[in-house]
């Protein structure tokens, strides 16, 4: 993705752009829903129409997330994009749109390890195994999420109660179409589970099912007994095991230094509730080129400071945003909600303390928890964001019973 938009974004033959990857890393299929605001961005990069897309991508029409079982309202309800039935983002093959990218980047290719990213002076140093090292005057660096936290350089995201996932992928249950795109309106589902959630994602090709869970409170074989049940009453009788994935959910304090930008689970990671890990890809490609390209090197020294703390920020709205989903429990009277309600979500005011991490997004969400226990929300105030709108707060709000 970043490596397509400085093609588009940056034509000009004067520069030379690599895009460095391994080859031998695979594609495992994880983020594969995501929000409206990709499937303009899918069509300016590759300048294709949507409906090829949608095609190339052996994708589904997402209007939303269904979510069953969450809340102490035990009643089901759908978290809309809006305006309803309107909007919509794309259901995705992942190792599908990585090769559309990869078509639409006029860059010189290069299939190598990295073993190191650094800044140095006009820029950063990237070093491969087997190739002589090179110097770049800006580095997108998508290498994913660290082994392990350091205080200095991350803040843990500790209110959100998961750290696990178990991948399987199931036989499609939407079929394609020769002759054009499905165009019936899919959802992702978000199903609340004794020791997690499970995500159900439709496309085209097969059917994606990830249990997400607390490797401390509950075993493998536990989820994995539960995940065989589920599967059986949503009447699934065959299903390939993809991957255990372990995560940290947290953000890089320095997602941007001016010659290094970090970018999707390098810059920061949280579990795929709301589906935000495209979305914040997007939005810190577009942040850094925007800058990068409009503004004159002169100001890189002043403006990285500025950019990096609304990159933090915005990260950490969505990491409130998730944490929250999980404040009013669930249908189920399990360890892990008791625990997720009770003691994992109130870490939030500490986690997220302006003196911690060095942005305000405590304040931004608790304005919008304020704003929507109004009897009446003023007309000036219906267009308020924090990472996402007014609309999905009180949608979300009304749902869980908040």
């Amino acid at each position: 993705m970043a490596a397509a938009s400085v093609t588009r974004l940056h034509p000009d033959s004067d520069h030379e752009l690599h895009h460095i990857y391994d080859s031998r890393i695979p594609v495992i299929g994880v983020g594969e829903g995501s929000w409206p605001s990709l499937v303009q961005e899918l069509r300016r990069l590759t300048g294709l129409s949507h409906e090829t897309v949608q095609q190339r991508l052996n994708g589904t029409r997402k209007y939303g997330v269904s979510f069953e079982g969450w809340g102490r309202r035990n009643r089901d309800f759908t978290h809309y994009f809006t305006p309803q039935q309107v909007s919509y983002a794309y259901h995705l093959s992942a190792d599908s749109m990585a090769e559309l990218l990869h078509q639409s980047a006029r860059a010189r290719h290069v299939d190598a390890k990295v073993l190191n990213i650094t800044r140095v002076e006009g820029g950063a140093q990237v070093e491969f195994e087997g190739l002589a090292p090179e110097r770049y005057d800006l580095v997108f660096d998508a290498r994913g999420f660290p082994a392990e936290l350091h205080p200095e350089q991350h803040i843990d995201i500790s209110f959100i109660p998961t750290d696990t996932a178990v991948i399987r992928r199931c036989p499609a249950i939407v079929k394609g179409e020769q002759e054009g795109p499905v165009l019936q309106p899919t959802y992702t589902r978000a199903v609340a589970r004794p020791h997690g959630w499970i995500f159900i994602i439709p496309l085209t090709v097969h059917t994606s099912y990830g249990y997400i869970f607390n490797r401390d409170v509950s075993s493998l074989a536990e989820v994995e007994s539960d995940f065989d049940a589920f599967l059986e009453t949503d009447g699934v009788a065959e299903f390939e095991q993809r991957a255990v994935i372990p995560f940290p959910n947290f953000v890089h304090r320095h997602i941007y230094d001016g010659a290094v930008a970090r970018i999707g689970n390098a810059a920061a990671f949280m579990e795929p509730l709301e589906a935000t890990a495209i979305v914040s890809a997007q939005f810190q490609i577009g942040m850094v080129l925007q800058m990068r390209l409009n503004r004159s090197v002169d100001y890189l020294e002043r403006d990285a400071p500025v950019v990096n703390r609304f990159l933090v920020n915005n990260m950490l709205c969505y990491g409130l945003i998730v944490g929250w989903h999980y404040s009013c429990g669930s249908r189920y009277d399990s360890r892990f909600w008791r625990r997720a309600r009770d003691h994992v979500w109130p870490r939030h005011r500490k986690a997220a303390d302006p003196r911690v991490v060095d942005c305000a997004a405590l304040g931004k969400f608790d304005d919008m928890i304020q704003l929507m226990k109004q009897s009446v929300i003023d007309k000036s105030d219906w267009n308020r964001m924090c990472a996402v709108p007014l609309t999905s707060y009180c949608q979300l709000s009304q749902g869980l019973g908040c």
